[in-house]
């Protein structure tokens, strides 16, 4: 079974500060969760050694100084992601494989929609991983695990639309059951999922390309050296772009 770690950056209901909403995760086969839980703890201990209770490893919070945060100076916030992002990098494939939608605001017409695309996008980018496992020898399913965001009901809406109606692609059939939704401070898998959405987040709307340069082998491909297949930006035609991703 590969758990799939959903985190969201940006709001598709308002576009005044960033050209593009994102959805971004982690494919973590269920054997993994443990290891790479214990792996984050360990950044943790790193710079809060006295520390005996786990503090959530909020990617933005950590860049900007909030919250416990305010206490390390700039280079030890770096430090910490760069740690959380090497956390990442050491996984290899296929104990965890990421994968990025983005749509740019070109391809939006409205909020629904552009959850809606991300979402349609990223799943059946999971989906045909899972079934390439399977010709692989490896007959994985995969369950669906959001952030909370208050879109909770609209995601559970759109997949159910894509269980009965399908996708572009065909359908969904190896992601199993309904979406579920935790707390990411109850959980360290989604705050490796909140790094990932920083890092993409960091690439698309501000043009940094560091953090997701240090994960990039981490992202789905068409086999060794193959096709980035697990990165994918939605523009609209009079858009032009020539980033990492698929158009």
């Amino acid at each position: 079974m590969y758990l799939f770690y959903l985190d969201e950056s940006g709001d598709p209901n308002t576009w005044q500060d960033r050209d593009n909403f994102i959805l971004a995760g982690i494919a973590v086969h269920e054997g993994q969760v443990r290891r790479l839980s214990q792996q984050f703890d360990e950044v943790q201990r790193q710079v809060f050694p006295t520390y005996a209770v786990p503090i959530e490893l909020h990617a933005y919070h950590i860049y900007s100084g909030k919250g416990r945060f305010r206490s390390l100076n700039r280079g030890n916030r770096h430090q910490l992601l760069v740690e959380g992002y090497n956390v990442i990098l050491r996984a290899g494939f296929p104990n965890l494989v990421i994968f990025i939608s983005a749509i740019h605001i070109s391809a939006v017409t409205d909020a629904s929609q552009a959850l809606r695309d991300c979402l349609e996008d990223i799943c059946t980018r999971f989906n045909t991983f899972l079934v390439r496992q399977f010709d692989a020898g490896h007959p994985d399913k995969g369950l669906l695990i959001m952030d909370r965001s208050g879109r909770d009901s609209r995601v559970r809406e759109i997949m159910a639309e894509f269980e009965t109606g399908g996708v572009r692609g065909g359908d969904l059939g190896n992601i199993i059951d309904v979406p579920y939704f935790g707390e990411s401070h109850h959980t360290r898998m989604l705050q490796i999922a909140d790094f990932v959405a920083f890092a993409a987040h960091r690439y698309f709307n501000q043009g940094d390309d560091e953090y997701l340069r240090r994960i990039e082998d981490r992202i789905d491909r068409q086999g060794p050296g193959g096709v980035r297949v697990g990165l994918k930006h939605i523009v609209g035609p009079s858009h032009s772009c020539s980033c990492l991703a698929l158009h």
